[in-house]
């Protein structure tokens, strides 16, 4: 009778535990999925034209460069750098001949109201389009009121992208011409 009382309910909660487990690695194979459909459309609005992306290995020594997409048209560059709060991580798409095509905040966690509107803020971003690695917050770019570390750590990472597809990071090698 006492063993019934114990393997029993040891028994449910094993069932109960395997079940768990089996929803948990389903659902976590989804997640997945939904991440790489999420990422194909970014890469793809962020440099408009480009047909397939291949994810490169950066081995320069720009440390706000994370990954690397190359597409037939340009590149779309990974960044991380740190704002205000905790680092941004951003997509910045930079067509071959070097200027901006596109720019989107991924994660943040700045100051609600303050830098945490850069994620939003259509007027601040598109400053940055067409720009080609001369973007500079008080001179080329109007910073977001009261949120200038964040709105210089956007800089760096757009600044860091273009330099990366021109050669200005001299040893990424995406290109010959840069300087």
């Amino acid at each position: 009778m006492k063993l019934k009382k114990v393997v029993f309910p040891a028994a449910v909660i094993f069932l109960t535990a395997v079940i768990l487990f089996a929803v948990s690695t389903g659902l976590s194979s989804l997640e997945q999925k939904n991440e790489a459909k999420k990422l194909d459309i970014l890469l793809h609005t962020l440099l408009p034209g480009s047909q397939e992306f291949t994810e490169e290995v950066y081995t320069g020594e720009d440390v706000n460069i994370q990954k690397v997409y190359k597409a037939e048209n340009g590149f779309v560059i990974q960044t991380c750098t740190q704002g205000y709060v905790d680092p941004i991580t951003m997509l910045v798409g930079v067509s071959s001949k070097g200027t901006v095509t596109g720019v989107v905040i991924d994660k943040m966690a700045e100051t609600p109201g303050l830098g945490a509107s850069a994620l939003n803020d259509v007027e601040f971003l598109a400053q940055f389009l067409n720009t080609s690695g001369e973007a500079s917050v008080g001179t080329t770019v109007d910073a977001i009121s009261g949120a200038t570390v964040t709105s210089k750590a956007v800089t760096r990472s757009v600044n860091s992208a273009v330099a990366y597809v021109t050669g200005a990071d001299a040893s990424s090698g995406a290109t010959s011409w840069g300087g």
